[in-house]
């Protein structure tokens, strides 16, 4: 993992214990055997850049106190974790503001990803969270982007792009999505837009979600995207960000405690459809497997769980392990504070090298997204250039 090297022993506590978090089990104790002293130095190194600290805060609470963390670092942990629960408490109190808030000019709002998933995890404090991303569809974009415009805590405005435009709302950043997701291929992509907008723009069988806020007496409700598809967007999101950037464990988790919750009564006629629909089917088992293998799903809630990919999940944890969330730990040339020119090449030339690592996972979706990339490229060049 670029200039730090983490022992396998360390992998494996730093798994026991994300187990041991998430699903609210003791530790397996076969991982810390009496008189020993855990890898912390590699399991809160895991921890951060796979952004599960809380997680692992929680499963290290399992363990006999002689094998618990202790002295400064104890003390940094727990600063930490009571970081990431007050910005989740902003959080859930800001989206049930600006969904309300919407809701009273007649435009209706969808949770995406974030706090949404959040409410599904044991302590929903305990994920670890970064902004909030509405969605509105294309019919409200404009006149929701306007209303939220004019609003006193908006604090700045970033640069729009072609899913969403940013606002900062009392210091949170909140993405405003006229879509939810990109398929890449433009067929795909306008096949997919058919039917995002029929599940998150149908209100008849609106999904809530119960989001802890700091005014106990209020209850945060927020509509949420219909199970069958949240769990459909959550896995292409995740899969999209592990072609084009990387992923860490926590976008793992959260498709790990969608399924806990709702993965024994999908309609998997309905899923197995979709996945094939979009050229996804094989790339979904993959992730499956790590799921149940490595994070311990239970192999009655995974959707098309084959076993025999062991292997090849176990190859994709590794490189989830290297790459580290959203691919920030990479071992690859920084170019961000190189004049312009070399930073586009460079990005590129990085690009090509993250995509000739991809293709032993998934060579048709590696296909998919390099060409979608150039697209892109193309489409934000031009809209520089004007």
């Amino acid at each position: 993992m670029g200039k730090y090297k983490i022992s396998d022993t360390a992998k494996k506590q730093f798994l026991t214990l994300l187990r041991a978090g998430l699903w609210g089990k003791e530790a397996d104790m076969g991982c810390f055997p009496e008189g020993s002293t855990p890898d912390w130095n590699g399991i809160l190194y895991l921890g951060r850049t796979q952004a599960v600290l809380p997680l692992v805060y929680d499963g290290m609470l399992t363990l006999p106190s002689d094998r618990q963390l202790k002295g400064p670092a104890l003390m940094k942990l727990l600063a930490y974790v009571d970081k990431i629960e007050k910005l989740n408490m902003e959080l859930n109190d800001a989206v049930t503001e600006i969904s309300s808030r919407l809701s009273a000019e007649g435009i209706r709002s969808v949770l995406l990803k974030g706090q949404g998933l959040a409410a599904l995890y044991r302590n929903p404090l305990h994920r670890q969270c970064g902004d909030i991303d509405l969605y509105v569809g294309e019919e409200n974009y404009r006149k929701a982007a306007d209303i939220i415009r004019q609003w006193p805590e908006i604090h700045r405005e970033l640069p729009e792009n072609i899913k969403h435009i940013t606002f900062s709302y009392k210091n949170v950043e909140i993405e405003l999505h006229r879509n939810a997701f990109q398929m890449p291929g433009s067929r795909l992509d306008r096949k997919y837009r058919i039917l995002e907008r029929q599940e998150l723009e149908n209100g008849i069988d609106s999904v809530y979600a119960d989001i802890p806020v700091s005014d106990a007496s209020a209850k945060g409700k927020t509509v949420v995207p219909p199970v069958l598809f949240n769990v459909f967007y959550t896995f292409c999101h995740a899969f999209s960000h592990f072609m084009i950037s990387g992923l860490g464990l926590r976008q793992m988790c959260d498709v790990a405690v969608l399924l806990e919750r709702y993965g024994a009564s999908l309609d998997l006629t309905l899923l197995h459809s979709w996945l094939k629909d979009y050229k996804l089917d094989k790339e979904w088992k993959m992730f499956i497997c790590l799921l149940v293998d490595f994070l311990g799903l239970p192999p009655s809630k995974a959707p098309l769980y084959d076993n025999s990919l062991n292997s090849v999940s176990a190859k994709l944890l590794d490189t989830i392990f290297n790459d580290g969330n959203f691919g920030q730990y990479k071992s690859l040339p920084d170019y961000s504070r190189a004049p312009l020119l070399i930073r586009k090449t460079g990005s590129l030339i990085n690009h090509h090298i993250l995509f000739i690592k991809r293709i032993r996972f998934s060579f048709r979706q590696t296909c998919m997204h390099y060409f979608h990339l150039w697209h892109i490229g193309l489409f934000n060049a031009f809209k520089e250039m004007n």
